[in-house]
């Protein structure tokens, strides 16, 4: 292994190196960074274009035009009554004897048509696999006659990880928002199974046998219970919600499953609620054994 940045007592950073360091940063794609201008495009005559400063990372080799200044790059003379469509790439190049490297922005020019001009074509290139040219598109110019009547940017810019580690923590922040505000439609809040409960004392209400906690919004509630034996003649077996409606004693929304009834028994209501708990309340003419016991409430606004 090979220390990069660290002090060796002789030079020993490598570009290769350098750019693999950008590309586990940045990633191995080409981006214009933000900063400076950002390399904007200005159109100064219909034979000049401007390109003001910025910093460039392509395929992780780092390039810029200094702050406060630009490139001048000069657009060939348009032709009357023709069309054409040229590009200005940013190009790496390296030089297969000296090895030497350079990062330069240049125009490839299009082929005049009097109509539909086709966009010339550029050597994409991997610079890190040893390719000698590697051409990052910029802006496609188009001409129509004499002028230039479009620059249309072609490339991406990269947020910087400061930019990127607050737009997490937006987007985290809207995230939980959006639920929140939804809460979620569709939710489903459940009391969970309950077994054997023993109703040991007839005519007497019990409340909250098994109850659900649940925020503000307008719900389905599903009561479900099995009773272990058949009820007899005349018997009553009542079961509603606590907190649910004010029509009869202990505030509660009744099913009466009435007389002779058989397991399992299920009723569902719909009702509007602010946040709290619920929960199920019996009431028996006698006394029971109870199985299958639920509460389910289902968010529908």
């Amino acid at each position: 292994m090979d220390i990069i940045t660290g002090y060796t007592g002789s030079p020993h950073v490598t570009a290769e190196q350098d750019r693999d360091v950008n590309i586990g940063i940045f990633g191995a794609e080409s981006y214009v960074l933000r900063t400076g201008s950002r390399l904007k495009a200005e159109v100064s005559s219909n034979n000049e274009i401007k390109v003001r400063d910025g910093v460039i990372m392509h395929q992780g080799c780092a390039a810029s035009i200094k702050k406060n200044t630009y490139d001048s790059l000069t657009i060939a003379n348009g032709s009357q009554g023709m069309k054409r469509v040229d590009l200005i790439v940013a190009r790496y190049s390296r030089d297969q004897n000296t090895k030497e490297e350079s990062l330069v922005l240049k125009v490839i020019q299009g082929t005049p048509k009097e109509s539909g001009p086709a966009v010339p074509g550029y050597t994409t290139g991997d610079i890190q696999a040893g390719d000698l040219i590697a051409d990052m598109p910029l802006y496609q110019v188009t001409l129509n006659g004499l002028n230039i009547t479009e620059v249309k940017q072609l490339f991406a810019t990269q947020d910087s990880i400061a930019e990127l580690s607050s737009n997490l923590a937006n987007i985290k922040a809207d995230l939980i928002k959006a639920n929140n505000s939804l809460n979620v439609i569709g939710t489903e809040y459940w009391s969970g199974v309950k077994n054997n409960y023993s109703y040991s004392t007839k005519e007497t209400w019990v409340n909250n046998v098994s109850t659900v906690t649940i925020p503000a919004g307008t719900y389905a509630f599903t009561l479900k219970a099995a009773p272990c034996t058949k009820g007899q003649s005349y018997d009553a077996f009542t079961m509603g919600i606590t907190g649910i409606n004010s029509t009869r004693t202990q505030n509660t929304f009744y099913m009466n499953f009435g007389n002779g009834f058989y397991p399992t028994l299920t009723s569902t209501c719909i009702e509007k609620v602010p946040a709290g708990t619920y929960g199920i309340a019996f009431w028996s003419s006698q006394p029971r054994n109870v199985n299958s016991i639920e509460l389910r409430a289902i968010r529908i606004k």
